[in-house]
C-alpha cells in the first residue's frame, strides 16, 4: 500500500474521515428505551482513546438492592519488545491499565465520538452496490424491563449514509420508572432482631470457614504483578492469553482455596458460602476511605445520580439526597449524623475496581457491576430484601453482621420489595464479615446486616447474571419461531371461529362445555407447531448477546496490549503539515481479536451484522449499540478470527475476498477500529 493510501486508510478508518475508498463508518442502533433499576451502572466518560476518565456522569437509575456490582484487579509483567516503536507509550513512567472510551462529551466533530461511521465496501465498482455499512436507527421499544438489562429489536438499517448530527446517545431511565429502590439505610441503636430468633452458626452443609489468600494490591497496569491473588506467576505475554480464562481464574482467586468445581456444581444458584480470610487489608486496593473522599473532590459526583444517603428509623425509610453535586464535607456530614452512603457504579472512577469488572464480565459474558456501601457504626443499611443478581460481597475494611434467610422463590427474575422481620423466620446464616473475607448469596436468598458498636463498614458487592435465564432467551427466541411458523404453517393463519369470543375468556373460564374444551384442544395443538429449529435457537442466542454487546465496559489496555493496538499508535507530522504513522498491516501480519467477546455476528431479516463494545462509555448504555454491517464474504473473515482465538492468525491465511487489498483493507479497518491486536509490535516508519 502506497504511503499516500496508508494515510487515507488511517484517518478514513479511525477518525472518520469520509474522502476515501477506505472509508470506514460505523453503524450503530438505537437501544430500547425501558425503565430499569439494578445494574444501571452509571459509567463515567474516559479520555479519548483509552485514558483516564474525568467528566461528568450522566443521571441513570441504579441498583435495586445497592448489592450489585463487581470487583477483581489483575496485573500482567510487561513485554520487552526489542521491535517497539521509539515514540511509543512508556510502561516505566505508568503501569496503568488503559480503558477504551472513544466518546467524549467535549470532543471535537473529528473524533470517533461525532464520526459514526459504518464498514462500507473498498472497491465498489458495480453502480447500486449494497455498502457494508449502516447507520444507527432507533429501535421500536418491546416493553419495560425491570432491570438495566434492556432488549433491543434490530429494524434493517436503511441505506443512507449516518450522518454525525443523527448519532442519539442512548436515554437512560429516570429514577421515577425503576423498580423500588431498597437502599441501605441506617437505624443507629435499634435491634435488628429478637435475639432468641437467631441461630449463631450456619447451618452444617453451608461452609463458613474457608480460608481466602490475601487479594496483593496491584497497579492500574495490568502488566506490572500477579492477577488478583497471591500465588500466581507473573504472565509475561499477556497479549497471548484468553480473555475467557482470566476471567475464570480472577473468579477463582476470590473464592480460593474452594475450586472452581466445587462453587459451579455445590453453590452456583443453589447456595451461599463465606471465605473466610486470615489476613486483613485483602481488597483495600479495590476501594478505601480515602480514595471515596478523593474521587468526591475530583470528579463531579452528583446525588441521586452516584451516591444515594439514606436513613432508615422504625421501619420507614428515608432518603436524604439533597441536589446537586456531592462535596466530601455534605457527604461525611450525613454519615457522621448515622447515614448510610452507597456508591452507584464506583467502577467509572476506581480503576483498578473497573479492570476487576472488566475481567470478570468475559467469564460470565454479562455486565459485571460494583457498587460500594459505607455504613457507620452499629446502623443497618437495608430491609430485608432478595435480590435478582448472583452477589458478591467483598468486605473491604470495618465488620458487618450478615444474616441470610432461605429463598421464597428460587432464582427470581425480580428483586423483592422490603420485607418485614416477622415474614423472615430464622437465618441459616449468621456470620460477622471481617476485611478480606467474601460472602457469596445467589438471587432470591433474602439477606440483611448491620453493623456492631465498634465498627463501621466498608464493602463492595459484585452483581452478575441479571436476567440471563432461559426464560430470557425464550422471550427471544418465541417471537422468531411464531413469525417464521406462521409463513410455513396453513393452520395458524386460518381465521379464529366466528363464537370464540362467546366459548373462551375469564367469563367462559367456568364453563366447561363441549364446544369449549375443543376449541382449548385445537389451540394447544396448534401450539405443537412452535418446535423451534436449531438455527432460530442460534440467531435467539445471538440476539440476546447483543444485550451483553451494548451494557459491557469497554476493554482495559495493558501496555504490552497498548503497543499491539490502534490505541498505543503514534503520528507524527513535518514542517509542512505531512502527517506519517507508525503502524502498516501487510499480509504476513499476525492478527487477533482484542478479547474472546469483543464482537458479534447476527442475523436479523437476512441483514449481517458485527457488534462489538470497544466504543462503550464507562455510564451505563451511555451510546448506542455498535455495530458493521457486513457482506457475507467479510464475515467469513470475522467468523475465521472467532474461532482462531487466541491464536494470532497471518492476514494471507484468512479467508479471501475478492483480491488481498480487499483483505488487508478490512482487516486494517478492523484494527482501526480497536478490534483487533497484532502480533508484533510496529516499527515507527
Amino acid at each position: 500500500m502506497s504511503a499516500k493510501n496508508k494515510k487515507v486508510s488511517a484517518f478514513g478508518a479511525y477518525r472518520g474521515s469520509a474522502t476515501s475508498k477506505n472509508d470506514v463508518q460505523k453503524g450503530t442502533k438505537n437501544a430500547n428505551k425501558n425503565g430499569a433499576a439494578k445494574n444501571n451502572n452509571n459509567r463515567n466518560l474516559a479520555a479519548k482513546n483509552g485514558g483516564k476518565q474525568k467528566g461528568p456522569p450522566k443521571k441513570n437509575g441504579s441498583y435495586s438492592d445497592g448489592d450489585n456490582g463487581s470487583s477483581s484487579s489483575s496485573g500482567e509483567d510487561e513485554e520487552d519488545d526489542s521491535t517497539d516503536s521509539s515514540g511509543e507509550y512508556d510502561s516505566s513512567e505508568s503501569g496503568e491499565e488503559y480503558t477504551l472510551n472513544s466518546h467524549s462529551s467535549q470532543s471535537s466533530p473529528e473524533t470517533p465520538a461525532n464520526s459514526r461511521e459504518s464498514l462500507k465496501r473498498r472497491n465498489e465498482e458495480a453502480e447500486g452496490s449494497k455498502p457494508i455499512g449502516a447507520k444507527r436507527t432507533s429501535s421500536t421499544p418491546v416493553g419495560q424491563s425491570t432491570s438495566a438489562a434492556r432488549t433491543t429489536q434490530q429494524p434493517k438499517a436503511p441505506s443512507c449514509p449516518l450522518k454525525r448530527n443523527m448519532v442519539m446517545s442512548c436515554p437512560l431511565p429516570s429514577k421515577k420508572n425503576t423498580v423500588p429502590v431498597k437502599v441501605e439505610v441506617a437505624s443507629p441503636n435499634r435491634a435488628l432482631l429478637p435475639p432468641q430468633s437467631i441461630k449463631k452458626e450456619p447451618v452444617a452443609s453451608i461452609p463458613s470457614s474457608i480460608q481466602i489468600r490475601l487479594i496483593k494490591s496491584v497497579q492500574p497496569g495490568g502488566d506490572a504483578g500477579a492477577e488478583a491473588g497471591a500465588g500466581l506467576e507473573p504472565c509475561h505475554e499477556v497479549h497471548k492469553e484468553n480473555s475467557i480464562e482470566v476471567g475464570k481464574r480472577t473468579l477463582a482467586q476470590l473464592i480460593a482455596p474452594m475450586t472452581m468445581a466445587t462453587f459451579l456444581r455445590d453453590h452456583w444458584e443453589k447456595s451461599p458460602f463465606r471465605v473466610k480470610t486470615t489476613t486483613s487489608g485483602g481488597f483495600s486496593n479495590l476501594v478505601s476511605f480515602k480514595m471515596i473522599d478523593q474521587m468526591l473532590i475530583q470528579n463531579h459526583v452528583e446525588y441521586t445520580t452516584n451516591i444515594d444517603v439514606t436513613s432508615y428509623e422504625d421501619g420507614v425509610r428515608k432518603t436524604l439526597n439533597p441536589d446537586g453535586r456531592d462535596l466530601p464535607p455534605s457527604v461525611w456530614a450525613h454519615y457522621q449524623r448515622g447515614c448510610s452512603i452507597r456508591i452507584l457504579n464506583p467502577s467509572s472512577y476506581l480503576v483498578q475496581l473497573r479492570q476487576l469488572c472488566v475481567k470478570l464480565q468475559e467469564f460470565f459474558h454479562c455486565l459485571v457491576g460494583a457498587n460500594v456501601y459505607l455504613t457507620p457504626p452499629e446502623s443497618q443499611g437495608f430491609a430485608p430484601h432478595y435480590d435478582d443478581i448472583e452477589a458478591f460481597v467483598l468486605q473491604v475494611e470495618g465488620k458487618k453482621r450478615w444474616r441470610i434467610y432461605s429463598p421464597t422463590k428460587e432464582l427470581p427474575r425480580e428483586s423483592s420489595g422490603n420485607l418485614s422481620q416477622t415474614e423472615l423466620g430464622d437465618p441459616i446464616m449468621d456470620i460477622v464479615l471481617k476485611p478480606g473475607d467474601l460472602l457469596y448469596f445467589p438471587r432470591g436468598w433474602i439477606h440483611q446486616a448491620i453493623t456492631e458498636k465498634d465498627s463501621h463498614s466498608l464493602h463492595i458487592t459484585l452483581s452478575a447474571y441479571q436476567q440471563q435465564s432461559y426464560a430470557n432467551l425464550m422471550e427471544k427466541l418465541m417471537p422468531l419461531v411464531v413469525k417464521e411458523s406462521v409463513e410455513q404453517t396453513l393452520k395458524l393463519r386460518k381465521g379464529l371461529p366466528l363464537d370464540i369470543f362467546q366459548n373462551l375468556g375469564v367469563a367462559n373460564a367456568e364453563w366447561k362445555g363441549a364446544h369449549r374444551q375443543k376449541l382449548i384442544q385445537h389451540i394447544q395443538n396448534l401450539a405443537q407447531c412452535l418446535m423451534p429449529t436449531e438455527g432460530q435457537i442460534d440467531r435467539a442466542l445471538d440476539q440476546l448477546a447483543i444485550k451483553f454487546q451494548h451494557e459491557a465496559l469497554p476493554p482495559t489496555i495493558a501496555p504490552q496490549e497498548l503497543k499491539r493496538t490502534v490505541f498505543g499508535a503514534q503520528a507524527t507530522v513535518d514542517k509542512n503539515g505531512h502527517c506519517s504513522l507508525d503502524y502498516e498491516l501487510t499480509e504476513a501480519t499476525a492478527v487477533r481479536l482484542l478479547r474472546a467477546n469483543i464482537v458479534r455476528l447476527t442475523v436479523d431479516e437476512d441483514v449481517l451484522r458485527c457488534y462489538y463494545y470497544t466504543d462503550n462509555g464507562l455510564e451505563y448504555c451511555k451510546y448506542e449499540p455498535n455495530f458493521f454491517e457486513l457482506e457475507p464474504f467479510h464475515g467469513t473473515v470475522i467468523e475465521t478470527l472467532i474461532h482462531a482465538y487466541p491464536e494470532y492468525t497471518k492476514i494471507k491465511d484468512l479467508p479471501p475476498m475478492g483480491n488481498d487489498e480487499d483483505r488487508l483493507e478490512f482487516v486494517e479497518a478492523l484494527w482501526e477500529r480497536g478490534i483487533l491486536m497484532v502480533e508484533k509490535p510496529f516499527k515507527k516508519l
